[in-house]
């Protein structure tokens, strides 16, 4: 099990998680509403785990200033997008958090 960590501050983001080895097909959705009333499609990787995704997610960047260059997704950077994690969230995908791979660190729950 481990647990994810701010890189930049070292706060615990999550509880104890277990890594999964790859990502795990979506379930699909059939766009009713669940047992809550809710119209949020199924998470892509169950409580309790997560997975790192080799692909890119997200919104085109925008620059902060007119005269600013892309620095990457880092903490401390200067982009609008450096944050540590994005929520997916809408009607026809999954419910989910995704965590910035360069601004969190793993390790081991004790």
């Amino acid at each position: 099990m481990n647990v994810l960590l701010c890189a930049t501050c070292g706060t615990r983001l999550t509880a104890p998680v277990r890594q999964l080895d790859e990502m795990p097909e979506y379930p699909g959705w059939d766009g009713l509403p669940g047992p809550d009333g809710r119209r949020h499609g199924p998470p892509s990787v169950p409580c309790g785990t997560y997975v790192v995704d080799p692909l890119p997610f997200g919104a085109p960047f925008e620059p902060v200033g007119p005269d600013e260059e892309y620095d990457g997704i880092v903490p401390g950077g200067t982009w609008k997008s450096d944050e540590v994690a994005i929520v997916a969230a809408d009607c026809t995908s999954g419910y989910e958090t995704r965590l910035v791979p360069g601004a969190v660190r793993v390790e081991d729950a004790e």
